[in-house]
């Protein structure tokens, strides 16, 4: 992982995962359109999901790696991000991507997918537990699933 780390989600689930890469020393940029991240991250206030602002904002700047939060973007932005990270992108989807009517599911690489800690009752991931699955990702590259994605019908 490179010391340069793009974050979208800092300023939310992903909040804890850029505090504690900026305490390992790495350089850290959190995206966020209205809310703070945390203090020692560098904020690039954006939308997102402008596809046009964000490669403004983005430029010629490059990132060793990034962890993105999928539902802040499109497929758009997320082809820029791509494009401004040399190293591990991990995607963190939600459940929603491992919905059953979307046929089998097969996360990409780097992928966190998101499920939901079985109860009873169920529930679902918090700030922390995502962000630490996340940084697992980053680490080594090979996709997780965070609890359990099945089944369906006993999400939270």
């Amino acid at each position: 992982m490179g010391d340069d780390v793009l974050i979208v989600g800092a300023s939310g689930i992903l909040a804890p995962a850029a505090a504690e890469l900026a305490a390992r020393g790495h350089r850290v940029t959190g995206i966020a359109m209205r809310r703070d991240v945390p203090a020692s991250v560098a904020a690039l206030r954006v939308d997102v999901r402008d596809a046009h602002a964000l490669g403004v904002a983005l430029g010629s700047r490059r990132w060793g790696s990034a962890i993105v939060y999928e539902p802040a973007t499109t497929s758009e932005s997320r082809v820029l991000l791509e494009a401004a990270v040399d190293g591990n992108l991990v995607l963190v989807r939600t459940s929603a991507a491992a919905d059953p009517a979307n046929g089998e599911f097969r996360p990409p690489k780097g992928t966190l997918q998101l499920g939901w800690i079985a109860g009873p009752p169920p529930r679902w991931h918090d700030a922390e537990e995502v962000s630490s699955a996340a940084l697992e990702v980053l680490a080594d590259g090979r996709s997780r699933v965070l609890g359990v994605i099945r089944p369906w019908e006993e999400r939270p």
